[in-house]
């Protein structure tokens, strides 16, 4: 249930960064900085879903990173889309890849973050 309301809870916070107006975000100039973020975001969004997938369902690791990914990628597109149809922003191929790549990894690290949760909490269960 934590899992599931981290998931939504990171979702919300993803699309509200993703959508606030340009001119109040905060202006860094370090290179490639933004599309930073967005691998981060979405790298945490995967890992949280990939997590989620594993302890809730029955699914394997295969699929996992596939569904994962797939979340990602539809969340970066709806993202982009609705930036650049809805919230004066510009939606951008390299943030969507971005993201794209992000969730990727979140995914393929995903089994290496459950056993350490699995051994962290052995003791709890």
């Amino acid at each position: 249930m934590i899992l599931l309301i981290l998931c939504i809870v990171w979702t919300i916070l993803i699309f509200i960064l993703c959508t606030m107006p340009s001119n109040s975000l905060p202006k860094i100039k370090i290179p490639l900085i933004d599309k930073a973020a967005h691998f981060g975001f979405f790298f945490v969004q995967s890992l949280l879903v990939s997590l989620l997938l594993r302890f809730g369902t029955k699914k394997r690791y295969r699929q996992i990173v596939i569904l994962s990914t797939l979340q990602v990628f539809f969340l970066g597109v709806i993202i982009e889309l609705l930036q650049t149809h809805y919230f004066n922003r510009t939606g951008d191929l390299h943030d969507l890849i971005a993201d794209i790549l992000g969730g990727f990894y979140g995914a393929l690290i995903f089994p290496h973050v459950s056993r350490l949760i699995k051994k962290k909490f052995k003791n709890y269960t």
